[in-house]
């Protein structure tokens, strides 16, 4: 039987989205959900203006890019209890969760819709020390709404991809999840930017917004871990959410 840890600290309440993280934090505004719904060149070039502002490539921990992966991320692989097999990082950026998450068990896509983020990601794994990216990581340019693997799932890892979503998206997002990710497999969720503030994006998370997308599509809560900010301070509070399909 899986265990759901609870928090109990309270979600921290702010009065405007502006003053909540750093600049590496920030997450840049997805399409609205009418362009999001169109060709998938619509979105690359949104994105690319993000990776390509003033005509020069976004550089690690500038803007939206945090410069490493998620520490609770790494210390989750290290208890080597998350499912081996096949990996999705929508978002990926430049790839950190993709090299974190690769293993010679675990095969891991990231997805972009930018050609410069894909090619940054490639050329961040490229250089990589760890000898399992080349050949069990690999980066795709495509559209996380659009992606139709020819297998599902057995693992996959939202870092600040849901933020960056439109609100209106949201259950869209879930019902994706839960049709790429094979009936055992497991969504962690990185849940954060936490709070009630209005507008965004960053649009405001909580585990229980999470949750309650993801419940009623057909996953179960395992854990809810908090980030401490000790590991990964990014202004507000920060959680590990982990999810199996039933």
């Amino acid at each position: 039987m899986w265990a759901l840890a609870r928090v109990s600290s309270p979600l921290p309440r702010a009065s405007s989205a502006r003053t909540f993280a750093p600049a590496h934090a920030r997450v840049p505004s997805r399409p609205s959900p009418s362009t999001a719904a169109g060709p998938r060149d619509d979105m690359a070039t949104d994105w690319e203006s993000m990776w390509r502002a003033g005509g020069e490539t976004l550089q690690p921990g500038q803007a939206f890019d945090a410069s490493r992966c998620e520490p609770s991320l790494v210390a989750l692989l290290e208890t080597g209890t998350l499912p081996t097999g096949r990996a999705l990082v929508p978002g990926c950026g430049r790839g950190y969760a993709v090299e974190a998450l690769c293993s010679r068990e675990r095969d891991v896509l990231g997805l972009e819709v930018s050609e410069t983020a894909k090619r940054e990601a490639e050329a961040y794994l490229a250089s990589s020390d760890k000898p399992e990216t080349k050949q069990h990581a690999k980066i795709a340019l495509d559209d996380f709404f659009a992606h139709e693997p020819a297998a599902k799932y057995d693992l996959a890892f939202d870092s600040t991809f849901l933020c960056a979503i439109e609100p209106s998206r949201r259950k869209e997002w879930a019902s994706k999840y839960a049709s790429l990710i094979r009936p055992g497999g497991e969504l962690v969720s990185n849940v954060f930017p936490n709070g009630d503030f209005e507008g965004g994006p960053p649009f405001a998370l909580s585990p229980k917004i999470v949750a309650d997308l993801l419940i009623p599509v057909g996953f179960e809560a395992v854990s809810l871990t908090e980030t401490p900010e000790t590991q990964w301070a990014r202004g507000r509070k920060e959680y590990l959410y982990r999810f199996r399909r039933t």
